[in-house]
């Protein structure tokens, strides 16, 4: 049995089409990222930025949910998240990074093609950026933040960076100091959650990363995901067309949200199956000096594996739950429902600090390999910690659920 099939997860849910696609995209990055890395650790150059191409061109996630006419796959039924969580953990299980980019584009796909909410004018605009094989398309967010500056209107208990009007035919965009979700150095789009002038709806506007205006400050230090070369932006006086404001609702933005996050657990899934298998490795072979035992062997070191098994099964169970949320409308409702969304935000965080937990246990017991990056452990705690900060606050997130399992609208 292939290692990663020990761990549960809804095998019967999953198309045979979801399955190839996993097998293929585990032997790719096998091949070219895993096998790699100890000669290429984190290059940008010669590592990750020809892989992000292999995946979101080459292999077609970016074209994903297009439609054909437009060159795209189609296949944006529900059951796509199956696909997306498959994909996912096997992109992530190489490099979290590139998983969590991914997760951002096929995010955007969802939000603007899938066959229950086809919009179809915005397909039109923008599919052909994704399916014109020249890409990859690098696709960041601009969302609301933690603060209470009392200068910013607020969304949910946390602050717009980015404020628009509208004049003349256009958006007229404000934001200074603005913090991307990834790639603030390169993105090709910013998809911005807007406060609107002198209106309680918000805007979900995209920005093309060559709007005149825009500009990015230096890519910034960071402890993980090196495959996300990040950057504050400025966006004062930004101007993009009207049509650019790709929905106003929050029914559209919470849709957004929940595959972002169905993406973002995927990912981590795939994170900690690479950590499982180094752990294997090290049980395997490592042998405990003065006792001779083999390093699994020892009862309290094989009740911590299995601890760490046990927190393994348990997210890569509720990621594909999630998924199975998502492949079914008529049973969970919309993706951008409050209770899909908010179950989609309470499993992203429970996915993240699962896998942060499993990740110190087993550097713990690997003690100094554990954080020798020669073991390779580490990066994956740097990136899904990093990835973590993204995702923003847990505190804050408990108001969300507050506000659906108990009315609360404090915030």
């Amino acid at each position: 049995m292939n290692d990663l099939e020990l761990f549960p997860y809804p095998k019967n849910r999953l198309q045979k089409t979801d399955l190839d696609l996993a097998a293929s995209l585990q032997n790719l990055v096998q091949k070219e990222i895993v096998d790699k890395r100890l000669e290429l650790k984190e290059d940008y150059e010669g590592l990750l930025k020809p892989n992000l191409r292999k995946l979101l061109v080459e292999i077609g996630l970016q074209r994903m949910f297009w439609p054909e006419s437009l060159g795209g796959e189609e296949h944006n039924g529900p059951e796509a998240a199956y696909t997306v969580a498959a994909a996912l953990e096997q992109v992530g299980r190489a490099d979290t990074g590139l998983a969590y980019l991914a997760a951002h584009n096929l995010a955007l796909q969802a939000a603007l093609a899938m066959r229950e909410n086809l919009d179809t004018e915005a397909c039109a605009r923008f599919a052909p950026l994704f399916c014109d094989g020249r890409g990859p398309v690098i696709v960041s967010f601009l969302l609301p933040v933690f603060g209470e500056d009392g200068k910013a209107p607020t969304w949910r208990g946390k602050s717009f960076q980015v404020k628009a009007r509208a004049a003349s035919g256009s958006w007229i965009l404000d934001g200074r100091g603005v913090r991307p979700t990834c790639s603030g150095v390169d993105a090709d789009l910013f998809g911005a959650w807007c406060a609107v002038e002198n209106e309680e709806q918000p805007a979900f506007i995209l920005v093309p990363g060559v709007a005149s205006g825009l500009s990015r400050g230096p890519e910034f230090k960071k402890t993980g995901l090196a495959a996300s070369r990040n950057a504050d932006l400025d966006l004062s006086g930004v101007q993009v067309p009207l049509e650019n404001c790709l929905f106003r609702g929050e029914t559209e933005y919470r849709r957004l949200l929940s595959w972002l996050y169905l993406g973002i657990s995927a990912t981590a899934v795939g994170g900690l199956l690479a950590a499982y298998q180094i752990l294997k490795e090290w049980g395997d072979n490592r042998v405990i000096k003065g006792t001779g035992n083999v390093f699994k062997e020892n009862p309290l070191t094989g009740a911590l594996m299995g601890e760490i098994a046990q927190d393994i099964s348990m997210a890569r169970l509720l990621a594909y739950d999630l998924a199975g949320m998502l492949a079914d409308p008529p049973s969970f409702g919309d993706a951008g429902s409050d209770g899909v969304f908010t179950a989609a935000l309470m499993i992203v965080h429970q996915v993240l600090a699962t896998a942060e937990r499993a990740i110190h246990r087993t550097m713990e017991l690997m003690a100094s390999a554990g954080y020798a990056k020669e073991w390779q452990l580490e990066r994956y705690w740097r990136d899904l910690k990093t990835v973590q900060c993204y995702v923003g606050s847990h505190e804050l997130a408990k108001h969300d659920f507050a506000r659906w399992f108990y009315g609360a609208r404090t915030l």
